[in-house]
């Protein structure tokens, strides 16, 4: 599992090289539009989609384990004016956090990929277990390999196998970008983008 906390603490984060406007707005604007309602930033780093879409009405709930990510997080929140559920956790843990069900819209943009396999899984299980049917998620990763300063990443094959039957794929999009470096570039950044099935998924 990449470092996080050191990643943050020497602002090594490349994740956070995405554009967040760019991500968002051909979901958020436009005849397909999704509906603000509530929505789960898991792996939330420095808080710049959680505000975003805390920004644009939505309901947020934003998780992550590294302090130091956290604390800039709930800065962005009071700077921006806007209010954030920020949750200190472990993602691999996500249906042990007291979290109530009924999430509609769950995205994770490059904390699941550098979990231990374990880890993957138990995130999966908390993401099928706490959204709401016919619910839409967003997973970044880089293509699977060895990276230098990024996770290990995820090809489409293993995110599919990863969430299990209770999902169905719908888009993939790369995000690679000319300002990425290209280190990044080169690791194949892609937003896969699922909805939730409405009879399927785990057991309660």
């Amino acid at each position: 599992m990449p470092p996080y906390k050191l990643m943050y603490r020497f602002g090594i984060a490349p994740w956070e090289w995405r554009d967040v406007a760019g991500t968002w707005q051909p979901i958020l604007e436009g005849q397909n539009a999704l509906a603000a309602g509530r929505a789960l930033d898991v792996g939330c780093g420095t808080g710049r989609d959680a505000v975003y879409l805390a920004k644009h009405g939505w309901r947020v709930t934003a998780v992550d384990f590294a302090e130091d990510a956290l604390a800039k997080a709930r800065q962005r929140g009071a700077d921006e004016g806007v209010q954030v559920e920020w949750i200190q956790g472990d993602v691999g843990r996500l249906d042990q956090l007291g979290l109530e069900p009924g999430y509609t819209l769950l995205y994770d943009f490059g904390c699941i990929q550098g979990l231990a396999d374990a880890a993957r899984r138990g995130a999966a299980t908390g993401l099928t277990r706490l959204a709401a049917p016919g619910a839409s998620l967003l997973l970044f990763a880089f293509k699977r390999g060895r990276h230098i300063l990024l996770p290990r990443g995820m090809d489409q094959g293993d995110v599919g196998a990863l969430l299990g039957g209770g999902w169905h794929l719908a888009q993939t999009n790369s995000v690679k970008e000319d300002r990425m470096p290209g280190f990044v570039g080169r690791a194949g950044p892609t937003v896969y983008r699922f909805t939730r099935r409405d009879d399927g998924g785990l057991p309660a």
